[in-house]
């Protein structure tokens, strides 16, 4: 194997080690959806992009893999992951102990696939990856001028060499390193193959004895061994992942939990909607639409719920039927061969082996095109199942937007709730003491000529000019002037008390004064409506209230 360029001195410190990050779990075979995320393979690039949160596509160049002998190369894209884990079978004679579960309509059983991520802390993975250049990591965020620093190859090659030392170079399917996401890391495909060229998941990660206890004492070992080889780069060991639970979100995951998040603010949303319109008990053109805005939005996260379910599952059935067809492929070619072997050898004619490989061949052509279409239909379905992923994140922004409006608006509706109130309060005020001077009037005139005289003379000290009095003389316009003028209608206030016998204006300047508290505001607003209720002979120039 190659040595690594410019490799990082063994005896070089580093202040606060970073932690490493191992994580390894099984898989029963690797799907065409994870081997399109992991080798960043998608039709011009639009998928890719509503692939994860995390994703850069302008960090993409910088994306890499180790190959065959402990080399760099490119993400190469042509061959996807299962593919190159079929020709790995084909080359060794190994069959996958999982055919015979597709071939019947089963799900696959057998653990073929180890998982395995390699990483660290974010920042000393950052200055592997990129030494002192600034990356923004701001969604929508230009970083096409980011080079890759050779200390990160020099990482990945040394891992590569432990892995292939571990468990054996030629049952290393992949070994893909991301620089476009949050953290730089490693994705290793690895088949759990012995030497014997059997797959044994136990055998060979955990070893003869397959005990709970066992695994965890192989982890740990593991663990350990990378940790020696992550000191030169600045990362110590951590805690294992089982005990941490800490986990690499697949692009899936993030997806469902984004709907999850969106289902939870809808719901906020309508609560929140439900609590406004029992305050605010008229129909405000807003709220309304408000009201409209939502309902929409739930009906269509409800709807791409359904969409997404149904885009999963076509996308999952079209990948399984490719997988079936490229088997079929292969055996059929198989067959080809086995004839031109024994036409060779003269088991059979020439004439007779000639037919048989027309039939085949004919065969094949037909798989060939069935390929094709799945391919084409494939391609189609992913495409959908973007674009409802996009919409999703869509209908996310208008729940903020929504929200926000919401948030702003109600302080208003609250002020406006509680101006009708103090203008029915004012009006259930006037009518009471209408009602008491009329009683009080009846009471008057069953009095003497000189206990109403002694009565008189009493008013005129007590009730001339009081609120008692102007309540009862102008019920139904006192509060809906003083109303006005607390909500800063002066013109319709003046018009109130003009046609209603009353004179005179506020005046200009009229409002709240910046050190007078709302409650002495409302009063000041009575008593100029008063005033404002006297006949105009009697209000008095340049009243100041």
């Amino acid at each position: 194997m190659a040595p690594p360029k410019n490799p990082v001195p063994l005896t070089q410190k580093y202040d606060n080690m970073a932690k490493q990050v191992m994580d390894i779990h099984a898989g029963k075979g690797m799907t065409t959806s994870q081997s399109n995320e992991h080798l960043r393979n998608a039709g011009q690039g639009e998928r890719l992009k509503k692939w994860s949160g995390n994703y850069d596509p302008t960090r993409e160049h910088l994306n890499f893999e180790v190959k065959g002998g402990c080399k760099i190369s490119e993400v190469h894209k042509e061959t996807s992951i299962p593919q190159r884990i079929r020709n790995i079978l084909k080359q060794r004679g190994i069959i996958d102990p999982n055919l015979k579960f597709r071939r019947k309509g089963e799900k696959p059983r057998i653990r073929t696939v180890a998982n395995i991520i390699l990483g660290g802390s974010r920042d000393q993975m950052h200055r592997l990856a990129f030494g002192s250049q600034k990356v923004d990591l701001e969604k929508g965020a230009d970083n096409s001028t980011i080079k890759r620093m050779p200390e990160i190859e020099n990482w990945a090659m040394d891992m590569y060499r432990f892995i292939s030392d571990k468990f054996g170079e030629k049952n290393i399917a992949a070994f893909v390193v991301h620089l476009d996401e949050t953290n730089p890391h490693i994705h290793c495909t690895l088949l759990p193959i012995t030497e014997q060229d059997k797959f044994s998941w136990k055998q060979v990660m955990i070893g003869e004895d397959t005990s709970k206890q066992a695994y965890r004492k192989s982890m740990t070992e593991l663990h350990n061994a990378i940790a020696e080889i992550n000191a030169k780069y600045g990362l110590e060991r951590g805690e294992p992942i089982a005990e941490t639970g800490a986990k690499h979100r697949t692009t899936e995951q993030y997806h469902q939990e984004l709907r999850k998040k969106l289902k939870e603010q809808n719901k906020k949303l309508f609560d929140t909607n439900i609590a406004l319109s029992d305050a605010i008990d008229d129909n405000e053109e807003t709220i309304d639409e408000q009201k409209k805005t939502i309902e929409e939005n739930k009906k269509t996260i409800e709807s791409l719920e359904k969409e997404i379910k149904h885009a999963s599952a076509r996308v999952k059935g079209l990948g399984s039927m490719i997988d079936h067809l490229e088997t079929y492929k292969e055996d059929l070619e198989t067959e080809i061969k086995k004839l031109e072997a024994d036409r060779d050898s003269g088991k059979i004619s020439a004439e007779e082996a000639a037919k048989k490989m027309d039939a085949i061949n004919k065969n094949l052509d037909s798989v060939k095109e069935q390929i094709l279409d799945k391919e084409q239909k494939l391609q189609t379905a992913q495409s959908q199942l973007d674009k409802l992923k996009a919409q999703t994140d869509e209908t996310e922004t208008r729940y903020q937007e929504v929200q926000k409006k919401l948030e702003t608006a109600q302080p208003e509706y609250n002020k406006k709730v509680l101006h009708e109130m103090q203008a029915l309060a004012y009006n259930s005020a006037a009518i009471d003491a209408m009602d008491r001077m009329e009683k009080y009037k009846l009471f008057k005139d069953s009095l003497s000529p000189s206990e109403r005289n002694l009565l008189d003379k009493s008013d005129a000290i007590l009730l001339d000019g009081s609120v008692f009095e102007k309540m009862a003389e102008s019920a139904a316009y006192i509060p809906a002037i003083a109303t006005n003028l607390f909500l800063g209608y002066l013109d319709k206030a003046t018009a109130i008390a003009e046609s209603h016998g009353g004179g005179g204006s506020p005046g200009t300047g009229w409002g709240k004064k910046d050190d007078e508290d709302e409650l002495a505001f409302k009063r000041r607003c009575m008593r100029m409506a008063m005033h404002m209720m006297r006949p105009q002979n009697k209000v008095k120039k340049g009243m100041r209230i």
